[in-house]
């Protein structure tokens, strides 16, 4: 049997992956084994995924975050982001830039060689779910680097503007060489990946399904793939096939997620039984702590802003509140943080106190499938299934502050009454200024967008999403600084990530600044 060499990108991998999840691999010093058997690719399959998160960096460069005034602590990492400085730190549990872009390529080496293995065995139909999980794996890797790394597509740049690489084989020489393609060719490949792929998924064949690419997840992930690249149809047919029937029953029950004891609020969120979540990752982090110590962050202030009862969603008024006010945590220092994270740590040095922190978080979740095919309903024309799906919606997810105890909101309100065109004209009017993306908006869809948009804010606060919707959506960005401000234009080339001093130093090309 072929020996296979996971050299480079996978090497670096070994580094940083989880012990319990590549025993496989770390049977030999050298990183290289034997892939002989279809169970040995199943586990080399386990570091497919990033073992870190791009959650932090991209909630500290968009517009949920602002300076707090008092503050437990300060990093390199978290001013950079805030004023959208490069950073080529190499930490850890900070997962800064250059910590995701190594996990996303060693994830995207682990996925090559479980191909290249797999053919080398001898494809067959009952074993093709393995190809499936590493295609559409590869194609996720690639997807979220270009999110952080590259413009948002653009139907009339694709072709000019910067890609990536796009690997699609083992590494065979220590840090090769590799070319930026064009971002729609990047995009292509990508896309190719994922519909090659997900026919091949066999949900069967997981005993943890949360943490795979199961059918479910890789439609997730097409309904925000097709949402960036603004083809409607697709999100709504991918989105279909993950929500089935009765949609709303998969939401996140807030309510529920409230009544759980604030110390295993996290947990039950990430939790891969938790029926709201499609894809669930683990990562060496310190996510939450993160969020809640640093200088800049969610403040109070920018609390109101998301979440007041005012202004934030169409049926604000009467005391008509969102309930995921309820669900965050803080100190009377202002410290914020919502229970999205869940973390524990391990001790590497008990007696000098040395740990080491690790974290969970959803990837995908049922709630950010249905936002996307909200948004798809309004910019595809069909207006009545975006205004029935907006209050079907918005119902679990919000109370009346002034009667906690009735039915969500208040029994007399109806979708005849309060969600009709008219009302929403009204509600909306002159709104949706902030948003410039590559394609056209009708007034109608401009001002409605800001619903969906806003929605979304609250509902993926510190998930890292609003940054994805300030870059599709060409939106300015403003921080605080003291009593004056910064700000990000759409055109700002510093909304695209430097690449790592480490790739630039093999050849690719920089990002423009």
């Amino acid at each position: 049997m072929k020996r296979n060499k996971y050299l480079s990108l996978l090497a670096l991998a070994l580094t940083l992956v989880l012990s319990a999840c590549n025993k496989i691999l770390d049977d030999l010093p050298d990183s290289r084994t034997e892939i002989d058997s279809t169970e040995k690719i199943e586990e080399l399959l386990v570091g497919a995924y990033p073992n870190r998160f791009p959650t932090y960096i991209a909630e500290m460069m968009s517009d949920n975050v602002s300076e707090k005034t008092s503050f437990l602590g300060i990093s390199t990492l978290n001013t950079d982001m805030y004023f959208w400085r490069d950073n080529n730190e190499i930490d850890g549990e900070d997962n800064t830039p250059t910590d995701y872009w190594i996990a996303c390529y060693a994830a995207i080496g682990a996925a090559n060689q479980a191909l290249e293995s797999y053919a080398e065995l001898g494809e067959t139909a009952q074993y093709n779910y393995i190809k499936g999980e590493a295609l559409v794996a590869r194609a996720y890797a690639h997807f979220m680097l270009a999110y952080l790394w590259c413009k948002p597509y653009n139907e009339a740049t694709a072709t000019t503007d910067l890609g990536l690489a796009y690997v699609t084989e083992p590494e065979k020489h220590v840090f090769g060489r590799y070319t930026r393609i064009p971002l729609k060719e990047y995009y292509d490949a990508i896309e190719r990946d994922l519909t090659q792929g997900l026919p091949l998924l066999d949900d069967s064949k997981y005993k943890q399904p949360r943490f795979h690419f199961t059918t479910a997840a890789a439609h997730a992930f097409a309904t925000r793939f097709y949402l960036m690249k603004a083809q409607w149809d697709k999100v709504i047919e991918h989105a279909d096939a993950v929500l089935g029937a009765n949609a709303e029953t998969k939401l996140r029950n807030i309510k529920t997620l409230n009544a759980v004891a604030l110390e295993s609020r996290s947990a039950y969120y990430t939790e891969s039984t938790n029926p709201s979540n499609i894809l669930v990752g683990t990562a060496r982090s310190a996510l939450a702590y993160r969020f809640q110590t640093h200088k800049y962050s969610l403040t109070l202030q920018k609390m109101a802003e998301i979440c007041s009862p005012r202004n934030t969603h169409p049926l604000n008024f009467s005391n008509i509140s969102w309930e995921a006010v309820n669900s965050a945590l803080g100190d009377g220092a202002g410290n914020i943080v919502f229970p999205k994270s869940n973390y524990y740590y391990k001790y590497v040095n008990r007696s000098a106190g040395t740990r080491v922190y690790y974290s969970a978080a959803v990837l995908f979740s049922y709630d950010e499938v249905y936002l996307n095919r909200l948004e798809a309903y309004l910019m595809s024309g069909n207006l009545d299934q975006f205004r029935r799906d907006l209050f079907t919606y918005l119902i679990p997810k919000t109370h009346n502050s002034s009667r906690p105890n009735e039915a969500y909101p208040f029994p007399r309100m109806t979708f005849e009454r309060y969600m009709t065109q008219a009302a929403l004209d009204r509600r909306y009017q002159g709104r949706g200024v902030d948003f410039d993306p590559s394609y056209p908006l009708t007034t109608r869809q401009r001002e409605w967008l800001q619903a969906v948009v806003d929605i979304r804010r609250v509902e993926f606060v510190q998930e890292g999403l609003r940054w994805f919707d300030n870059k599709r959506l060409g939106m300015k960005v403003v921080h605080k600084v003291g009593d004056g401000q910064i700000e990000l234009t759409k055109d700002d080339p510093r909304r695209e990530l430097q690449i790592p001093n480490s790739a630039l130093e093999f050849g690719m090309a920089p990002n423009p600044r």
